[in-house]
């Protein structure tokens, strides 16, 4: 890899150990990529922000960098909390050294967000920015909603981006490799943005898939991403006429596409827990990502004056709970008996000891993929199982 002057003094142990381990780390991940280079990022994204034991190099890493006095050189945000607080198995078992964790990530600098949607308000790229981010669904939205350019980094990686201002350049950096890769036409009758993304990320790995135009809001583009990113590792892709890349298919497709996916409606009502089946879940679970405050206000309206007959759990962005709790709506929401939280579901529901609570019931692509016994149903379909519909 070509450094600069620079790059190789801090290789070399000009600012110390700690800051040659972490140039050393980001070197040997470029040139498993055949980068060429380190280039400066605008800001990084942290997905480590759970104090789980089995990730001990990562934490050995913080401390010593916190010992050492290092700082992020750009503004750097976190993924959101376990959900310690959320169950005693949490407390006790999972995440018992949480709090001396959020402690090192304060004195490195880092900004306590604690949201995986951090592109929402606390860390906003710009259409061309390089980034050094972790956390899948972050990077898709960054890529292909923002216009913004980084790659799905990892933990460990990520903080060593975060203290260097460097990520090295290689895949989704390049125009070449922004292009599209499989075409998607959409069949349908109802959207369900969830669906059809975890559809996507079934049908396809680490490709760019290109959208025929449909008019998603920022939302659904949010949630559509996640899924696909979760289901499929996907890091970027395109609609027509609405991604900032994608006026028209000629702009993203210098060829025929490698492959032609049509969705139907059929497609989409097939990915939903059999109803038969989806009384027997133990809890409701919205937000993952975690639910910004206009969809808290979309879903929330269903549940204004009515009384939950199931445990239902809303994941909200922390500082847009925080202007919940200014409006009416939070307390009709208490009082409906919905249960608000700004922790990581997968991470707060992962130990679940009572039997009940075996399956649970989400309209999230994302959680219905990752979370063992996290069942998918549209927003109807957890409406309804929550008795609000």
């Amino acid at each position: 890899m070509d450094l600069t002057a620079d790059q190789q003094a801090i290789l070399n142990g000009s600012e110390g150990p700690e800051m040659a381990l972490a140039m050393k780390t980001l070197v040997r991940y470029g040139e498993s990529f055949d980068a060429q280079r380190l280039v400066p990022i605008k800001s990084a994204h942290l997905t480590g922000s759970f104090a789980i034991s089995t990730y001990t190099g990562y934490y050995e890493l913080l401390g010593k960098l916190v010992d050492a006095g290092v700082k992020v050189k750009v503004p750097t945000t976190i993924n959101p909390r376990p959900g310690y607080d959320f169950s005693m198995q949490n407390r006790l078992i999972a995440f018992r050294k949480q709090k001396h964790h959020e402690d090192q990530l304060a004195k490195l600098g880092v900004t306590g967000n604690y949201s995986c949607v951090t592109y929402h308000t606390a860390n906003v790229p710009e259409f061309g920015d390089i980034l050094g981010w972790a956390e899948s669904s972050a990077v898709v939205y960054a890529n292909s909603v923002a216009g913004a350019r980084t790659n799905r980094n990892s933990i460990m990686v990520d903080i060593c981006m975060a203290v260097t201002g460097l990520t090295p350049e290689f895949g989704l950096l390049f125009d070449e490799h922004r292009k599209g890769n499989v075409l998607i036409k959409l069949d349908i009758e109802e959207m369900d943005d969830d669906a059809v993304g975890f559809i996507i990320g079934q049908s396809l790995v680490d490709k760019v898939p290109v959208l025929t135009h449909y008019p998603f809001d920022k939302v659904q583009l949010k949630n559509l991403g996640a899924t696909m990113a979760a289901a499929g590792g996907v890091g970027l892709y395109h609609v027509v006429g609405v991604t900032p890349e994608c006026p028209s298919l000629d702009a993203v497709f210098d060829k025929e596409p490698e492959q032609t996916i049509t969705i139907t409606q059929k497609d989409i009502d097939a990915i939903r827990w059999d109803r038969q089946k989806q009384g027997t879940a133990g809890m409701v679970v919205f937000g993952c990502p975690q639910m910004t405050l206009d969809e808290v206000k979309d879903v929330g309206r269903h549940f204004v004056g009515k009384t939950v007959t199931k445990r239902t759990l809303f994941h909200i962005v922390p500082s847009d709970y925080e202007e919940l709790r200014k409006l009416p709506l939070h307390d009709q929401l208490v009082e409906a008996g919905v249960e608000l939280f700004t922790h990581c579901p997968l991470a707060g529901l992962t130990v679940r000891l009572t039997p009940k609570n075996r399956h649970v019931i989400t309209n999230s692509g994302k959680l219905h993929y990752y979370l063992e016994g996290g069942e998918y149903g549209n927003l109807d379909d957890v409406l309804r199982v929550a008795g609000v519909k």
